[in-house]
Formats: C-alpha cells, structure tokens, sequence
C-alpha cells in the first residue's frame, strides 16, 4: 500500500487584509465574521485503515479526503 501524504503548497500560512463594507449603514446593527478553509487532509479511518493493511475504500464508505472549516467569533 503506498504512503500516506498531503500536500502542503497550496494556500498562505499567513493572510492579512483590510476589507470595508461598501454597504455599510450606521444607523443600521451588523457584525461580520471569518470564516477559514483548511487544505483538504485525509480522514483519520483512512490512517487507520492503512495501518491495519486494509483498503480505506472498504473500511468505510465515507470520502478519504476532508475540508474542515472555521468561523471567527463575530467582530
């Protein structure tokens, strides 16, 4: 079974930006959040899987590759 990898190259370790709100109205409540992809990484059944020498595509039926996500707390 071949070696469990991912690749690392794709998106910044570190972003900056500065965004105004072109419809923004004083008079008038908001809040914003972020909201961060990750890179897609493999799931954890699919290392253990490879680890118990068995094909992750019979271990379960779920996707080997994941993309988690997170939101800011409103700002």
């Amino acid at each position: 079974m071949e070696a469990l990898t991912y690749d690392n190259a794709m998106g910044s370790a570190e972003l900056s930006t500065v965004w105004v709100d072109p419809d923004f109205d004083p008079d008038e409540r908001a809040f914003y959040y972020v909201r961060v992809l990750e890179i897609p990484t493999l799931r954890h059944s699919t290392y253990d899987a490879v680890a118990m020498d068995r094909d992750p595509a019979e271990a379960t039926p779920r996707p080997s590759v994941i993309q988690e996500r997170a939101l800011s707390s409103p700002i």
